[in-house]
């Protein structure tokens, strides 16, 4: 069922507020398809359910996370959103990172989410990952 740009535009909100606040049953029960596949140019594609359990992850990582500047355009199907997010880390350091979305949605839900990180932008984030990189590598071996 098509959806109007209205139901995208609260379907894409409800999506991030959901996020942000590490409400997992609502995005698990009314925001993301069953079968939505999650795909980020950092992680890859993972299926629903695993991203679900890298929220809570990610909560554990982070005293806050807060998605500002939320830019949304929709277009037949689905919206692209381009925002910025502030994390701050249980040690206090914070970085943005920029992020631009694309979604596609059918009957209410979004089931496909393509994510695009700008690394570029956030030399703290860069350095949290080549430390993890570092540690996943030391533990292996």
């Amino acid at each position: 069922m098509n959806m109007t740009d209205a139901e995208l535009r609260a379907l894409c909100n409800r999506f991030f507020d959901a996020y942000q606040e590490a409400r997992i049953d609502e995005l698990d029960q009314h925001v993301l398809s069953k079968d939505c596949i999650i795909w980020t140019n950092v992680f890859g594609a993972k299926h629903r359910d695993e991203n679900l359990a890298l929220i809570v992850e990610s909560q554990k990582r982070h005293r806050r996370r807060v998605y500002n500047d939320r830019i949304i355009n929709t277009f037949d199907g689905g919206f692209v959103i381009q925002y910025t997010l502030n994390v701050v880390e249980h040690s206090g350091r914070a970085f943005p990172l920029s992020v631009a979305i694309v979604a596609l949605c059918s009957d209410g839900r979004i089931t496909r989410l393509d994510e695009y990180i700008d690394p570029t932008k956030s030399p703290a984030w860069q350095e949290r990952m080549a430390a993890e990189k570092a540690q996943k590598a030391a533990a292996q071996g």
